[in-house]
């Protein structure tokens, strides 16, 4: 790769990382892994620091260290660069590129579970109102239950369309029966082409 186009794929690369500030850090982590990775600035993420150089090493080792050293030093730039003054402010100092990204990555574990904790409360207490039709209804339960799972925190898709029966009023009341009485399982594509 020639050097102007490798300074345009990490100038490219770059430009895609959503700065963090605070609200989305999912999406930071996986803009900065991707772009680390393309940078090739991933290996200090990926490995631990290689041993000191000293005089006893090969040209291998040396060559090895200094790959490192400079995906360090790099990895460390790009994210400092890629989240907002108080955020960074909020996160110990560190010179390891690993160290910095892991405690990113724990500062944010308290927002995520009380992003966890309002998809779950919305997915319980959804109940559809008349506004707009009962496919859209659904659908938006389907996308409630996939941020869950992105969150690590996935809902079969048997206790979705339960959660989406209970959510439907009274004059759904014979769906429900239908469904509670047949001894297969609907999945939620099911549920959406019987309500629609």
């Amino acid at each position: 790769m020639s050097s102007s186009s490798s300074s345009a794929t990490a100038s490219l690369n770059f430009s895609n990382i959503e700065t963090l500030t605070g609200s989305n850090y999912k999406k930071w982590k996986e803009d900065m892994e991707i772009a680390l990775s393309m940078m090739d600035f991933d290996l200090a993420l990926r490995e631990d620091k290689p041993t000191a150089i000293t005089a006893t090493r090969t040209a291998e080792e040396k060559l090895k260290f200094a790959q490192w050293e400079k995906a360090n030093r790099m990895a460390l730039m790009i994210m400092r660069r890629a989240m907002t003054s108080s955020v960074k402010g909020g996160i110990p100092k560190s010179n390891s590129a690993k160290e910095f990204f892991d405690a990113v990555g724990n500062k944010f574990k308290d927002s995520e579970k009380a992003e966890t904790g309002n998809f779950l409360t919305k997915l319980t207490s959804k109940k559809f109102d008349g506004v707009g039709n009962v496919r859209e209804h659904i659908l938006k339960m389907s996308d409630i239950a996939q941020k869950l799972k992105e969150l690590e925190h996935p809902i079969t898709n048997q206790f979705l369309v339960h959660m989406a029966l209970n959510s439907l009023p009274a004059q759904y009341g014979q769906l429900k029966v239908s469904y509670n009485t047949q001894k297969a399982t609907w999945d939620i594509d099911d549920l959406i082409s019987m309500c629609a």
